[in-house]
């Protein structure tokens, strides 16, 4: 048989994939998965007499199993991400969080498989086939493949729309147990008011402006982040507005730190994401990427030839990441079909020997808080609520500490709350998560400078820190500071 028999013999409806779950089963969508086939699963949920377990990452649609009388028949788990529309139903228990490590997260499944429940469905969305039968994952491809390669059966949702990428990114049809065509419709106001129905009034009234000032087809590309992220932010992230000054100031503290040549990482997130805009890579020459995802701007970078990957020792000459999530729609148009552009699995990617291998691996990552010992706070507030997972960030920055001549840079502003909060505190409290530990701490940017707390004992770390803290909180975290360190 031929790919192409191959294909129309096993192209069925969404509903008859969906027929195929029962209760009992695992079922994944992973990352940035086409949203057809979640409709259809949560439609069949009443369906089902049992339940079963689900895990996803980051949604950016609720199709029922989120709230709802088909909620009752999953058991959600997220891994990595959980976003801003899941974080309900964690903070409400009907969801948990799966802690692991994009490079190492099947390490049960492949070397442990007695102890780990095995994948029975996964759902991913990919392009139409090319000639020879080989499909791939559009431009945000992350643990699709992954997940196809490990589960009993795939199925992939067919998306005429995808963009095409280059690098290690395909498949052969044959690899497929079913098709379901499911192109969705372009884009229209219609399908952002159901994400926007999620908001509060206010705003989704800011962003309804932002819509009729920008179009709809700028906003579509960046509608997963519309929920977690400030109306004036992505005034800033659209170009219709300027960013705050502080950050303004840490993208010139960072452009001193990304030294010519390095390898660079950086991704979304306040503040990494607004820094190629502000300038933070402007000037410099023979940089490279290496990274999980990108900030907006980052391919236009590329296109400029700031970005030529000259000096890499892998990948030379290729801007590489795991995804080009992050981008905005302009930095889109530049990847389609563009091969200096390449995607790979994240668990080689993000694999410690491969970010530490790179030529002076630089990571450039957020953190929410930090304490005067270094301990680094990237996923929950106010003790243990957690705001988000960990995504590719532990691996992202141990692997440029451990890299010969590579640096780790941590991101935040000083303050939170308009300045109430600072960031810099002097214990994590309890309950809150460690991101990354204290001994891969390596460098702080804030507004108000540069913290170097590679070598540095506790005493030494709390002034640095102490010292780029907000003027308004520096007393009583110096007061605490000789409480704790003397």
């Amino acid at each position: 048989m031929n790919w192409q028999e191959y294909y129309r013999t096993r192209t069925i409806s969404a509903d008859e994939a969906a027929a195929m779950v029962k209760a009992g089963m695992r079922v994944n969508f992973p990352l940035a998965a086409g949203t057809v086939m979640q409709g259809a699963l949560a439609a069949r949920g009443k369906q089902i007499g049992g339940v079963v377990d689900l895990r996803m990452s980051s949604p950016i649609i609720d199709p029922g199993w989120l709230s709802g009388e088909a909620a009752q028949h999953f058991r959600l788990e997220f891994e990595l991400f959980i976003g801003n529309l899941g974080r309900p139903s964690h903070d409400s228990h009907a969801a948990t969080y799966l802690p692991n490590l994009f490079s190492t997260g099947f390490k049960p499944h492949d070397e442990r498989p007695a102890e780990d429940k095995p994948i029975d469905f996964t759902f991913v969305n990919v392009t139409t086939p090319n000639a020879k039968g080989f499909v791939s994952f559009g431009p945000h491809q992350w643990n699709k493949r992954m997940y196809v390669r490990r589960a009993r059966h795939a199925i992939a949702e067919v998306d005429a729309s995808m963009t095409r990428t280059y690098g290690d990114v395909y498949m052969h049809v044959s690899e497929f147990d079913y098709f379901v065509e499911g192109t969705p419709p372009p884009p229209d106001l219609a399908a952002l008011e159901q994400v926007l129905a999620t908001m509060d009034a206010e705003k989704r009234e800011g962003i309804r402006a932002i819509i009729a000032e920008a179009g709809v087809e700028r906003i579509w590309p960046i509608a997963q982040y519309l929920q977690r992220t400030p109306v004036m932010d992505l005034r800033v992230l659209l170009g219709l507005a300027q960013p705050a000054e502080e950050l303004k100031a840490v993208a010139g503290y960072l452009s001193e730190l990304v030294e010519d040549g390095v390898t660079i990482q950086i991704g979304i997130g306040e503040p990494g994401s607004q820094m190629a805009r502000l300038g933070a890579f402007d000037g410099k020459h023979d940089l490279g990427l290496h990274t999980e995802m990108v900030a907006p701007g980052i391919a236009r970078l590329v296109d400029a030839g700031i970005i030529n990957g000259r000096r890499k020792t892998i990948h030379r000459g290729k801007a590489v990441a795991v995804a080009w999530t992050g981008s905005d729609p302009d930095d889109l148009q530049i990847i389609d079909d563009n091969p200096a552009f390449e995607l790979y699995d994240p668990e080689y990617v993000l694999k410690l020997a491969t970010v530490s291998s790179n030529y002076r691996q630089t990571s450039i990552n957020n953190a929410l808080s930090i304490d005067l010992t270094g301990q680094i706070n990237s996923e929950s507030v106010l003790g243990a609520r957690m705001m988000n997972g960990t995504g590719g960030q532990p691996e992202t920055h141990i692997g440029a500490f451990l890299c010969p001549g590579g640096r780790a840079i941590t991101l935040l502003q000083s303050t939170a709350v308009g300045g109430a909060i600072s960031r810099i505190v002097p214990q994590l409290e309890a309950g809150a998560l460690v991101t990354v530990p204290r001994y891969f701490a390596d460098t702080v940017v804030t507004e108000f400078g540069i913290a170097r707390l590679l070598g540095k004992n506790h005493r030494e770390r709390a002034a640095e820190l102490i010292a780029v803290a907000h003027p308004d909180h520096r007393a009583e975290l110096r007061e605490a500071a000789n409480r704790l360190f003397g």
